[in-house]
Order: C-alpha cells, then sequence, then structure tokens
C-alpha cells in the first residue's frame, strides 16, 4: 500500500511539473511569437545581383487584390501555399525590369495561375518588355493551356523531351442538383426576372436550359477567338491552322508540339541551364543554375510615384456578400467603408474600380452603387476597370462609373435578378423529424426553411425580385445614358462579352488597369499623381496569428512546382466553390444579383 502510495504521489507530481513547464513553454512561444510578429517586416530587402534572369512561373498567383490578410481556412483549402503577387505590381514589375541594368532576360518557366484577361494583361507587358531587347524565354515541361497561352508571348519556347504540350479549347460544364436535392427531400422555390439567369438552374433542374446553353456558346466561342488570335501572332500560325491543330489531338507530346511549331525545340533541364547562361544570366552553384530571382520577390521593388495628388485604386474581387466579408470576398460594408473613407480624402482627385465579380447579395450591390453615386456628386471621376467577370452585381456597381473599361473577353451583363428559397419539408417527413409552434400574424414565418412557402408568399418575394430588377435597369439607364427599354432589351439576365458589351453600350472601350489608371488622371485634369490601393498591401496582418501564417518562405527553386497534385484535396477544391457560393447567399431579404458563368483555369 506504501509503495503505491508513492507511485500515486510521484505519478501526481510529475503531471503538475509537467504541467508547469508545459504552460511555460506556451507562454514564452507567446511572446517570442508576438516580438516576431512586430518586428517582421512586410517587404524583406534582398540585394539584386546584375546578370539575374526575371522568372515568372512556379506556380505563381496573380490576383486583381494586393495581398492584405493573412489565409483563411477555406483560403487554405482552396488553394496551395503558393507565392502572390496582385495584378498591377506584376506588370510594373515587368516594366520596371525593362529598365533594371540588372535584369538580362525574363524566363516563364512553370504555372500562372490567372484569369484570362489578366494573363491577357500579362502578355502585353510581356510584348512591351521585349521592345527593351532583353530576351522572353519560355520553358515548359508538362504546359496546361492557360501555361501555353502566356508561354506563346515569348521569342523562344523549349520544352523537355519527356513532356507534353495541352491545347485544346475551352469548355464549361456544371453539376446540377435539382433531382438529388428532390430526391432528399430539400424543396428549392425560385423567383427571378430574366429568362437567362441560369445561375439558379443548377439547385432546381438536372441539365442545362437552352437559354444557358446559348449564352454560354457564344462566350465560350468569343473567348477562344481570343486565344486563338493572340497564339496566332506570337506563333506566326493562322488561326484556322491552329483550330485544326486543336482539333486533331487537344494534347500532343513534345516532340508533336515542335513538328506542329508550337514550340521551337527540345532541351533537358541542364541544357536549359546552359542556355540561359549564353543569354547572359551568371552561372552559379558550379554552373549547375543561375543567377536568378521570382516575379514575387521582385515585385517588392515597385514603388508608386509620390506626389501629394493621389488616385485610389479599389477592388471588388470575388462575390458580393452582405456585411464585411472574407478576403476572397466583396463585403458591401467593407467596400461602402474605402469608398466613404475616398471621399473625405482631399488628397484623393480620382478612383479606379477595378472589378473582378460576378455578383451577389442585391442589398451589398446597392450599398456600393450609392457609394458611388455620392463620388460623382462629388466630382471625384470614376473609370471602372473590369477583369475576368463584372457580371450581375458585379456590373451593378459599374453602372454609374465616369467611364467603364473592359477586356474584349471580359464576361459582364447579366442584369437580372433571382430568390431562392430552400425548405426541408419532405426531409423532415422522411426521418419522422416534427416541427411545430405557433405565431401573432399571417406572415410571422415567412420564408421559414421547415416548410414550402406557400403561393402567396412565393407572389410577395416575386414582387420584391421584379422591384430589384426595376431599380437595376433603371441605374443602367441613368449611368449608361440609356433608354430603359433598350436597357430591358439587353437585359434578361443576359451574359455578354465585353466585345458584344461595347457593341450595346453597357462598356465605354478596351483597355487594362493600366489604361484605366491613365484614363482616371487624365479625366481628373492631373499631370502627376500617386497610386493609394484599397486594401493596400498588407493591410490587416497586424495579428501574431496570422503572421505566422502568412510567413515569408523560402524561394522555390526553379524546377520546383509549388502546386500540389494531391487528389484528395483536387476533390475537395472542386466542391468546395459550389460549397462557397451557397455561403455567400446572405442577402438580408434573400435577392441575388448573380452571375454563374466563368471561362479559364484559375
Amino acid at each position: 500500500m506504501k509503495d503505491f502510495l508513492k507511485s500515486v504521489l510521484a505519478s501526481a507530481i510529475g503531471t503538475f511539473l509537467a504541467g508547469v513547464m508545459t504552460t511555460f513553454l506556451v507562454l514564452t512561444l507567446f511572446i517570442a511569437l508576438i516580438s516576431l510578429a512586430s518586428n517582421r517586416p512586410d517587404k524583406p530587402a534582398f540585394t539584386l545581383k546584375d546578370n539575374s534572369l526575371l522568372v515568372i512561373g512556379n506556380g505563381l498567383v496573380i490576383n486583381d487584390t494586393p495581398q492584405y490578410s493573412a489565409p483563411s481556412l477555406e483560403s487554405l483549402i482552396s488553394k496551395d501555399n503558393t507565392p502572390e503577387v496582385d495584378l498591377l505590381r506584376a506588370v510594373e514589375s515587368i516594366r520596371l525590369a525593362a529598365q533594371d541594368r540588372n535584369i538580362c532576360g525574363i524566363l516563364l518557366a512553370g504555372k500562372v495561375s490567372a484569369g484570362l484577361t489578366q494573363l491577357s494583361d500579362l502578355r502585353q507587358a510581356l510584348e512591351a518588355f521585349k521592345k527593351s531587347g532583353k530576351p522572353v524565354i519560355a520553358w515548359i515541361e508538362n504546359a496546361s493551356q492557360s501555361e501555353y497561352y502566356l508561354a506563346s508571348v515569348a521569342q523562344k519556347i523549349y520544352g523537355h523531351p519527356a513532356g507534353e504540350v495541352e491545347f485544346k479549347g475551352l469548355q464549361s460544364y456544371n453539376a446540377y442538383f435539382g433531382d438529388t436535392l428532390k430526391s432528399l427531400g430539400v424543396g428549392v422555390q425560385v423567383t427571378r426576372v430574366g429568362k437567362y439567369k441560369s445561375a439558379v438552374e443548377p439547385f432546381t433542374e438536372n441539365h442545362m436550359s437552352e437559354a444557358s446553353r446559348e449564352q454560354t456558346e457564344l462566350l465560350l466561342s468569343g473567348a477562344w477567338k481570343k486565344i486563338l488570335r493572340d497564339v496566332s501572332q506570337s506563333r506566326n500560325l493562322a488561326p484556322e491552322k491552329l483550330n485544326r491543330i486543336v482539333n486533331a489531338a487537344g494534347i500532343f507530346s513534345s516532340q508533336e508540339a515542335v513538328e506542329l511549331k508550337l514550340v521551337d525545340g527540345l532541351l533537358q533541364r541542364d541544357e536549359l541551364i546552359s542556355k540561359m547562361h549564353e543569354l547572359g544570366a551568371t552561372p552559379e552553384e558550379g554552373k549547375t543554375t543561375f543567377r536568378q530571382v521570382s516575379l514575387s520577390k521582385y515585385s517588392n521593388k515597385v514603388s508608386f510615384t509620390k506626389s501629394s495628388n493621389h488616385i485610389a485604386v479599389v477592388y471588388a474581387e470575388g462575390e458580393i456578400v452582405d456585411g464585411w466579408g472574407d478576403p476572397d470576398q466583396v463585403g458591401g460594408d467593407r467596400l461602402a467603408h474605402y469608398l466613404r473613407d475616398i471621399r473625405s480624402n482631399k488628397q484623393i482627385k480620382a478612383v479606379v474600380l477595378r472589378i473582378n465579380s460576378p455578383g451577389g447579395s442585391a442589398f451589398a450591390s446597392d450599398i456600393i452603387a450609392r457609394e458611388i453615386l455620392l463620388l460623382r456628386k462629388k466630382g471625384i471621376p470614376v473609370v471602372v476597370s473590369m477583369g475576368d467577370v463584372a457580371a450581375s452585381g458585379g456590373y451593378y456597381i459599374a453602372a454609374r462609373g465616369t467611364k467603364i473599361l473592359a477586356n474584349s473577353s471580359t464576361i459582364t451583363g447579366s442584369i437580372g435578378v433571382f430568390g431562392l428559397h430552400f425548405n426541408f419539408e419532405e426531409l423532415a417527413k422522411k426521418i419522422n423529424l416534427g416541427v411545430d409552434g405557433s405565431k401573432t400574424s399571417r406572415y410571422a414565418d415567412l420564408l421559414s426553411s421547415h416548410r414550402v412557402a406557400t403561393p402567396d408568399e412565393i407572389a410577395l418575394v416575386q414582387k420584391l425580385v421584379d422591384r430589384v430588377y426595376d431599380d437595376f435597369v433603371g441605374i443602367v439607364a441613368e449611368g449608361r445614358s440609356l433608354e430603359r427599354d433598350k436597357v430591358h432589351a439587353i437585359a434578361q439576365g443576359r451574359v455578354w462579352l465585353g466585345l458584344n458589351a461595347k457593341e450595346n453600350g453597357l462598356v465605354d472601350s478596351f483597355g487594362n488597369l493600366t489604361d484605366a489608371i491613365q484614363l482616371s488622371q487624365k479625366l481628373a485634369k492631373i499631370d502627376q499623381a500617386e497610386i493609394v490601393q484599397y486594401p493596400s498591401l498588407h493591410e490587416g496582418r497586424s495579428n501574431f496569428l496570422q503572421k505566422l501564417l502568412s510567413d515569408e518562405e523560402e524561394e522555390p527553386f526553379l524546377f520546383t512546382s509549388t502546386a500540389t497534385n494531391n487528389p484528395a484535396m483536387q476533390f475537395i477544391r472542386a466542391h468546395w466553390d459550389r460549397l462557397k457560393q451557397i455561403k455567400s447567399y446572405n442577402d438580408p431579404q434573400g435577392v441575388y444579383l448573380t452571375c454563374p458563368m466563368q471561362v479559364g483555369e484559375k
């Protein structure tokens, strides 16, 4: 018994001491992390040596919005821990590299995750870079179509002998859950305006409607023509020949790519390194590599012109949601807050609103549109720059801009409205779940999820949807100086490419983000201006845990992919977007301005 008590006492003392030590270590780590977080610079300084190649690729992510927050759980699930640069800094980095004596050329190597319009902007910047006389070389191993599209701008494209090239055209498919939800007992009731408003179809149908098919084919065809035209000009191959190549296979071995003139030559990795030495890059590590700097690191050298006059570049990227929103969403309150700050800032002479959004909450869109109107009334020009998509709610917030610039392949329009009501009445019956209660008034339980909405309740919601649509048409008519009947004729929820949108008056001209900034400066009648971004780079990274999550990693070496091919994660990502879409349906009135269309691989 005595030994037993000794054992118990020793165990208790050991447990206590272990707890004390653990607590001490945790507190020490906590203090160290706070110290590290508070002292860590946003932009680590680096010295660029001469005869360096600027390397663009290795899984680089290009977003419109600067990195301004730590990665959320959603962003960790939906994309890998890859280097990221905002589009404006990426383009400015390439422009700076053309003048930088330490940069001897550019190597495109590996995937760049970006939308079609963003890749198009990068191609334009690279075309301008080539005028400096410095070479642009592309290296592809197993190239996706988007990777090849960017690589095709290079003066020379080299492929790995064991690799392949994908060039197969565009496609757009959706999963349709209509019958699935019915079989589960989940009811879906829809209110909408616009026969082309197809965002609700995945929840109500088991196939694509003819109206949706019509506009999808138009969008894919227009975007594909742009890709063919750009590759044709860069590779000196007729679009008709490229189309024949695509329809012959879609995926080509490296040798076939050379024979078809998609690629200029084949090199092993060591032979590519020797080729870079020949182009002037300083050999390093016993000539097994060459002096290089990644675009994500080089972008730290970008600094915008200092001036007392400011141009605010405001980003609206992601689904529009009510409230503040997550970093990958357009929070109506957050964006309205930025615009109010701008309106009270006497230094800001013009605004560029960069939109890359399919829309979302009707209420949040209206909150943002009001702030844009107030800017206009104060005499501050607002130039809208459209990215890959600025449709439905994305177009709602654009319509009041002084001028609207888009890419020819931008997805826009979708002037239509819908409401969704989910209920689990049949599901409750299947699992013998009872729901009971009482109410004081006829509509006290309006749109409750435990039952199907009655016809008169649906009629009430439809009346609300009709009013929002009428407001939408009115805002477009006013902002674009168009007759309401004409707006209604091109509305109906129909999605347009930028090319068609310019023809029907929804867009003023074609141009990229840089063009929009230059136009805003012209409209403000100022010779020089400093660019300020909303949100700004690294804004909101004050929390030490956030900084821990977003800590800088060592740069990946050339040939090292930062993306993963984990099939489990790919499966999760494939369905995560649909779950995110459902999560974003948080409009307080249950009414949405959303466009489901997307072209590209991002």
